[in-house]
């Protein structure tokens, strides 16, 4: 593994597990509900996340052969309730099928690759895709924060470490 996303790869692999936990009791009727008019639902918030773990493989290099979130969250499309997400199950087998490729993924990057100059700028201030990368470590990480948020709202259990 390349020295420069190692701390990077110890994130993604704690919230491969808490990912996980954050969804550990809840519903199909949970997954579904927005606390509020503004509020994204918790299968809303999965999906995105598996969307954006897939999309983080094909920037080290490994894209998945199909992103199945693919067309439902580019250019920061917000929720639609006229669209039907994915159930807790499904999103839970996806999330496994991602979390196996980042781990290729991340095992294969090289430094070269990591230093060189991402397309797609990330508001840390380091441009090249391990900046990038690590960016995508925080966000992840705050997406399952809100997951594992309505997960205690929804079943009164605080999502374990």
């Amino acid at each position: 593994m390349a020295k420069s996303i190692y701390q990077s790869d110890l994130i993604f692999n704690m919230n491969s597990r808490l990912f996980i936990n954050a969804l550990e009791g809840v519903t199909e009727e949970h997954a579904k509900e927005r606390i509020s008019g503004h509020n994204n639902p918790l299968n809303w918030l999965a999906s995105h996340t598996v969307w954006a773990r897939y999309n983080i493989c094909a920037m080290l290099g490994k894209p998945a052969a199909k992103n199945p979130y693919d067309g439902m969250f580019e250019n920061f499309k917000p929720f639609s309730s006229e669209y039907q997400y994915s159930t807790v199950v499904e999103i839970k087998i996806e999330w496994e099928k991602a979390t196996s490729l980042l781990k290729e993924a991340s095992m294969a990057v090289g430094e070269e690759h990591l230093a060189a100059d991402c397309p797609w700028k990330s508001p840390i201030g380091d441009s090249t895709f391990g900046g990038t990368i690590a960016f995508l470590a925080q966000h992840e990480s705050y997406e399952i924060g809100q997951m594992a948020f309505l997960k205690k709202y929804f079943t009164r259990e605080a999502m374990k470490y």
